[in-house]
């Protein structure tokens, strides 16, 4: 580990830290140093997630939070500010892949309120956690903030019309808190992917046709052609890794997507 990478003076909130990329993220970030902040709905995996992190030599906390409240954000950041006197890292994963989320679906088969909760689930729930985390980041002298989302964002693709358009949101969002932020020394960035073959994306109540289309196969199988590369959670760990230590100092704004060659997006 470079001293750039060095994080052990640093306090890093990761949220949906539970399971799948913010568990991987979380387990990265301890390994540089980090005291991290193992954030999530789940207290028992939380505190799994924390056990392994310890029993790495690494150090963590579990601190519950619904990324769709505002509130339990908030009150979580002051609780994580007011025992460690910092917050340094923020890393906004989770919500969009959870259990209760929605899968793909047309346009067509969808009801207002499913239209609502992609929204939430996509871009709210990022914009709450930054907006939560902000004011004690300032108060640190500064940090590094990573939004994780999907390609779907970058890349028009049937059946995330409001999943890639709550997404293309809040990458606008973060570009313009880019310039926003930079004057209180924060830096905020994205890492966005497509399939990742150790997270399935779970399929809820998607559209039917999506799941499967007779011989072209369904979504996922297609993807999975396309790709010329395997992509997993440590993928997505170590790209988050970057943009949250000294090695990425002269980048914000930018937005950098981990998708085996799926795509080549602009």
């Amino acid at each position: 580990m470079t001293d750039k990478y060095n994080l052990s003076d640093k306090v890093a909130v990761v949220t949906g830290a539970t399971a799948h990329i913010g568990k991987a993220v979380a387990h990265k970030l301890a390994s540089q140093g980090a005291t991290v902040i193992v954030s999530g709905r789940n207290e028992e995996a939380g505190l799994e997630t924390v056990k392994e992190i310890k029993s790495e030599g690494g150090a963590a906390h579990f601190e519950h939070a619904d990324l769709t409240h505002a509130d339990q954000l908030e009150a979580m950041m002051s609780r994580v500010y007011e025992q460690f006197g910092q917050l340094n890292n923020l890393v906004v994963s989770g919500a969009g892949a959870s259990s209760d989320s929605i899968a793909f679906k047309f346009f067509s088969d969808m009801s207002n309120d499913d239209i609502n909760t992609y929204i939430k689930a996509h871009w709210l729930s990022r914009a709450f956690s930054v907006k939560a985390a902000y004011p004690y980041m300032v108060k640190s002298g500064g940090g590094k903030i990573v939004m994780i989302g999907s390609d779907a964002g970058r890349i028009a693709t049937v059946g995330e019309s409001m999943i890639g358009g709550s997404i293309a949101g809040m990458m606008q969002m973060t570009r313009a808190l880019a310039r926003e932020f930079g004057r209180e020394n924060i830096r905020i960035n994205t890492v966005s992917m497509s399939f990742i073959s150790d997270s399935i994306p779970r399929w809820g109540q998607g559209s039917k046709k999506l799941e499967s289309d007779g011989e072209k196969g369904g979504v996922l199988e297609n993807l999975k052609k396309r790709m010329l590369f395997d992509v997993k959670t440590t993928d997505i760990a170590e790209a988050v890794s970057f943009f949250s230590s000294a090695a990425s100092d002269a980048i914000t704004g930018q937005t950098l997507s981990v998708n085996g060659g799926l795509s080549t997006p602009g």
